[in-house]
């Protein structure tokens, strides 16, 4: 009975992130690190621990998914992490129902999504990877980060001198990593890129530095943040606030009980919820796409026009780097050959379907691996709608809630007029052509990570870039 509570209120924790911008989690719940806050950030009441500026050991002790990390899960709860599941992936496919038109348009920004990024098209000066599928591709392209971390062989592509930071390792997950502080003591906060285009064949002439990691890490001035899967966030951008709001008010009793609380997070322009990112700071689609090729990939556009780097030296493309095209650039739709790369990055999202739940006689990976060796699974992120909220620190993951479906299915109340609204909502606005657009999950579950191999991103299609 006990394991089924914990199991429980693990699961209430998991949906309620879908639904809130950022939430508080009780100690009892899970112990989550909120060290600093944006200037939209959620205020939140928690019990905050100092595991998010650990030192640079601690950190990858736990992100390996070493098997103690699911022993300790076990033991605590009486729960058993059924770990990755093998098979096909689940997810990472187009919405049913859409016309080939659609469907064309998808395929293509799908491509883009995976084009890998160099100096000429305006990589840098400070970044963290060089594509977005090379952050989101396990279990399948729109992931989260792959079985082998493409930041190690990324940090001397091409030449480039940069020394891979402590935090980062080959069996590892991709991070960012965030300062809590300036040197003066003022808060920070930002992103700062882990690599830099120096010393690369295609920036001759660049020589700026890296950031000094490792001073950082001995201040505990570090927090770490990780990829998160962009699979379904359509039908969770059409989710409208009142639904949400509604959501958020309901089975207050129960969620005051479980220690879940919080409030949402809205846009400063207009005042709606927004839903994506970290700490859900970004109101839409676009804008998350707009904010993370500049923040990740260093990539100006026409939302982010300014380089976050001034040094002329390091500048080898126009600003913005990405535009909209005025002359088609042929690809295979149509439509898409007149659209910037954010523009192709939002509607591969919009047009994700959401992951698909395992089958009950799915076989985890885990079950089936070779005495001693572990598959990471403690690391595994949750499902399309937790993943894409930006809850409190944007790295949720799962333990020991995604022990059985069965159990989770209780948690779902939370969520049931919110994940038919969702499909309701993206039906309802399609001028075009009616069609039927299937719902989310009705629970939270977590992604079918298959944990076989890396997705390695296909070279650039060499688009006509501008």
């Amino acid at each position: 009975m006990e394991t089924i509570k914990l199991t429980r209120a693990r699961a209430h924790a998991g949906i309620t992130a879908m639904l809130l911008g950022s939430v508080a989690w009780s100690g009892a719940a899970l112990a989550q690190t909120v060290s600093t806050t944006s200037p939209n950030a959620v205020t939140t009441s928690t019990t905050t621990t100092d595991a998010a500026t650990t030192n640079a050991v601690t950190a990858n002790a736990a992100a390996r998914g070493q098997s103690n990390n699911s022993a300790g899960a076990s033991s605590r709860s009486g729960a058993t992490d059924p770990g990755v599941r093998g098979g096909d992936p689940g997810a990472g496919g187009a919405l049913p129902g859409l016309n080939d038109v659609e469907r064309q348009y998808f395929d293509v920004a799908k491509e883009v999504f995976q084009e890998v990024d160099a100096g000429p098209d305006g990589l840098g000066p400070r970044f963290n990877l060089d594509s977005c599928s090379g952050c989101h591709s396990q279990p399948t392209i729109g992931g989260t980060s792959p079985a082998t971390n493409p930041q190690v062989a990324v940090a001397t592509l091409m030449g480039a001198k940069n020394v891979v930071p402590p935090f980062i390792t080959a069996n590892g997950p991709i991070r960012e990593a965030r300062f809590v502080r300036n040197r003066d003591g003022s808060p920070d906060g930002g992103v700062h890129g882990l690599f830099v285009i120096t010393g690369r064949s295609d920036a001759a002439g660049c020589n700026i530095a890296q950031p000094n990691f490792a001073a950082e890490l001995a201040r505990n001035n570090v927090v770490f943040r990780i990829p998160t899967p962009v699979f379904g966030l359509g039908l969770v951008e059409n989710v409208s606030d009142g639904t949400l709001e509604a959501s958020l008010a309901a089975n207050a009793q129960q969620k005051r009980g479980l220690g879940i609380s919080g409030r949402f997070n809205r846009n400063g322009n207009d005042g709606t919820i927004a839903r994506f990112g970290w700490k859900a700071q970004n109101k839409s689609l676009l804008l998350f796409s707009g904010e993370a090729y500049n923040v990740e990939m260093g990539i100006t556009n026409e939302l982010f026009q300014n380089e976050r780097e001034s040094d002329p030296a390091c500048q080898f493309k126009v600003t913005p780097n990405d535009s909209t095209p005025l002359v088609s650039e042929e690809t295979a739709s149509a439509s898409a050959s007149f659209q910037s790369d954010i523009d192709l990055f939002a509607a591969f999202m919009r047009f994700s379907a959401p992951p698909t739940p395992a089958s009950a006689t799915a076989t985890p990976v885990a079950q089936t691996a070779p005495a001693g060796q572990t598959t990471g699974a403690a690391t595994a992120t949750t499902g399309a709608a937790t993943a894409t909220t930006g809850a409190a620190s944007g790295t949720t993951t799962t333990g020991a809630a995604t022990a059985t479906s069965t159990l989770m299915a209780s948690a779902s109340a939370d969520a049931s007029s919110v994940l038919p609204a969702a499909a309701g909502a993206s039906s309802a606005q399609s001028s075009r052509q009616p069609r039927q657009v299937p719902r989310l999950p009705a629970v939270v579950r977590s992604f079918p990570m298959s944990a076989v191999k890396r997705v390695t991103p296909r070279p650039s299609r060499q688009r006509n870039r501008r």
